[in-house]
């Protein structure tokens, strides 16, 4: 399996579907466990966690797998890498949000 660098850069945010965010994770598991190049395998791996807990956090069960099942059977190897790198920006723009917030927020003394 070939996989690209899943560039992380900042780019416009935009809202995900429960069924963007489990493409997101079947994409994030394949790579994680599928990548050649180690560097794709860690982030797909930090961005599975983050999908896991989107997932948790907004959607039950039941949405998750009517999700699932409406995915394509096989993932495209011509367009998975793309596809991983616009989840992992996704991942990105989100810690790129936190850190932020952090930097604004004066720790209480």
């Amino acid at each position: 399996m070939t996989a690209s660098k899943f560039a992380i850069a900042a780019s416009p945010a935009s809202a995900q579907t429960v069924p963007d965010d489990v493409r997101c994770m079947l994409l994030s598991n394949m790579f994680a466990t599928g990548a050649r190049d180690e560097k794709a395998r860690n982030v797909a791996a930090q961005s599975l966690g983050f999908y896991i807990g989107r997932l948790d956090g907004r959607a039950d069960p039941q949405g998750i797998v009517t999700a699932k099942r409406a995915q394509p059977s096989s993932i495209d190897p011509k367009t998975a890498g793309p596809a991983m790198d616009v989840c992992a920006s996704r991942l990105a723009r989100a810690a790129q949000s936190i850190q932020a917030l952090g930097k604004t927020t004066a720790p209480h003394k």
